[in-house]
């Protein structure tokens, strides 16, 4: 049998008898899912996610949700053609044995795989005060059951808001406050909402309409503090300036964190960065210090466009928000000075004397 036939047969037996866990059930892993079976693979698929609920789709949280235009639970992303998996939700994966290729759960099961797909993305960055962020009305927003129990509070209404934060997450939800007449207040580190993703002049133009539209927004500051009441309820934020803000409602809009904690000691290129691949989305494992001191890694960040569905799927497997590392480059050498080089070539240059007498003839060129 050729090569190639050995190969096409390997590749139908993988396709029939082949286990495939998809860690990670949102827009990646069912996309994936369905792009493995639209591929013909017709062996074991698992889908993991620590969510009760199947995919669903995330932008709308923030805008449609918490206007109460949609329930939350009406945001499940549409189906391109059957999956056909064995579904794990409800369940986190909290380790990886890749020598026994088995993913561990929560709940102490182990799901082995021929073939592992990293797909867990993020996770909202929580306020760093634990005491803080305990009390009721102290809000993110990433999940189904966030947008739900924001909306909930919105509907109230609130007498004010508090966003800490004015990137797209925060922007937006202060957007939403003024659609429904809620007061808001914006607090900004940066110089401008959006500065950050979108540059200074994009950030003072959206600074100017969300104070056209009755936004609070305060840049250049912080929270040092957030404070409740006897029950357990935010009542007021105290800013860097020494200014306090009254409000019954704070939503913290501080970035995601990238879920890999799942990954340590697993030997993979993992870090607080995302999951290290290479262009055709295989992980790549923890380089050694040897490898590390003879080259360096060119890294650039995926992140997520649009959660629309396509016709077809990307074959790429990097989640949203990991890093792709596209090549190895030896380190450039240290090059001689141009006056060095241009003396070498005048030492190695013979002199008139010891040259041989070239005749025309000799050339091929008549004289």
């Amino acid at each position: 049998m050729t090569l190639p036939a050995t190969v096409a047969e390997l590749v139908r037996e993988f396709r029939t008898n082949g286990r495939i866990v998809i860690v990670g059930a949102s827009l990646a892993g069912l996309r994936a899912a369905e792009a493995l079976r639209e591929e013909g693979l017709t062996g074991s698929l698992t889908i993991i996610g620590d969510e009760p609920y199947e995919p669903y789709d995330r932008p709308p949280l923030s805008k449609q949700v918490l206007k109460g235009w949609v329930p939350a639970d009406h945001t499940a992303l549409p189906r391109m053609r059957a999956v056909d998996a064995d579904w794990r939700l409800g369940v986190a994966a909290t380790g990886l044995d890749r020598a026994a290729k088995q993913v561990r759960l929560a709940d102490g099961e182990r799901v082995g795989y021929d073939r592992l797909l990293i797909a867990t993305g993020t996770r909202a960055r929580p306020w760093p005060n634990p005491a803080e962020a305990a009390l009721q009305g102290v809000h993110t927003i990433r999940s189904r059951d966030d947008a739900a129990q924001l909306q909930k509070e919105l509907a109230e209404p609130p007498s004010r808001v508090l966003v800490i934060g004015a990137g797209f997450i925060g922007s937006e939800v202060a957007s939403v406050c003024r659609e429904l007449d809620i007061p808001v207040t914006v607090v900004e580190r940066g110089s401008a909402p959006l500065s950050g993703a979108l540059g200074g002049v994009i950030g003072e133009i959206a600074a100017r309409m969300q104070r056209d539209h009755g936004v609070d927004l305060r840049c250049g500051l912080g929270v040092s503090s957030l404070e409740g009441d006897v029950g357990g309820h935010v009542r007021r934020a105290r800013l860097s300036d020494g200014a306090v803000v009254d409000a019954d409602v704070v939503v913290a809009s501080l970035g995601s964190i990238r879920n890999v904690e799942w990954l340590e000691g697993a030997g993979l290129a993992a870090g607080f960065w995302g999951v290290g691949c290479d262009a055709g989305g295989r992980q790549i494992r923890t380089p050694s210090t040897k490898n590390c001191a003879r080259h360096r890694w060119r890294v650039s960040r995926t992140e997520p466009t649009s959660s629309a569905p396509t016709g077809r799927s990307s074959r790429c497997c990097t989640t949203p928000g990991s890093v792709r590392i596209h090549a190895r480059v030896p380190p450039p050498r240290p090059r001689p000075r141009r006056r060095a080089q241009a003396r070498d070539r005048r030492s190695r240059r013979p002199s008139p004397a010891s040259s041989p007498a070239i005749h025309p003839s000799t050339t091929g060129i008549a004289g």
